[in-house]
C-alpha cells in the first residue's frame, strides 16, 4: 500500500514513516507544508493519505476536499477533536496524537479495506 503523508513534525514524520514500512506499506513524504503535500496528491499515485490538520499554521482541509472528491481515503492525525473540525469532516477517520501504531494500522485497513 502506498501512503502520502502530510506531516509538519519532524519527529511524528519519522516515527510514522517507521511505522508504515513495519506494517509492509510504502510512504511517500512526509511534506511539511500543504502546498507541497497538495502538488505530491495531485503528481502521484497513492492508496490513502494520513494528514496532519495543521501544517505549519494552514490547515489541510483544502488538500482533504480534493482527496474527498477523488475518492481517495485519508485520515486525520491531529491533536484536533472531532468537534473542531468542519462539519463535512466530522466523520472522517482521526487518530489523535501521539499515536499508537496499532491503531493507525487497524484504521488504514478500515479506511482502505480492499487494499492489504
Amino acid at each position: 500500500m502506498r501512503i502520502l503523508v502530510a506531516e509538519d513534525e519532524f519527529l511524528v514524520g519519522i516515527q510514522l514513516e517507521e511505522d508504515l514500512r513495519s506494517a509492509g506499506c510504502s510512504i511517500i513524504g512526509p511534506f511539511n507544508t500543504l502546498e507541497m503535500a497538495t502538488q505530491a496528491a495531485r503528481r502521484e499515485r497513492f492508496d490513502l493519505a494520513i494528514l496532519d490538520i495543521n501544517l505549519n499554521g494552514k490547515m489541510v482541509y483544502p488538500l482533504a476536499d480534493e482527496l474527498a472528491e477523488r475518492g481517495v481515503p485519508f485520515i486525520f492525525l491531529s491533536g484536533y477533536m472531532s468537534a473542531d473540525l468542519p462539519e463535512r469532516f466530522r466523520a472522517a477517520p482521526q487518530i489523535a496524537k501521539p499515536h499508537d501504531p496499532t491503531v493507525l494500522i487497524k484504521q488504514i485497513r478500515t479506511a482502505a479495506p480492499k487494499i492489504d
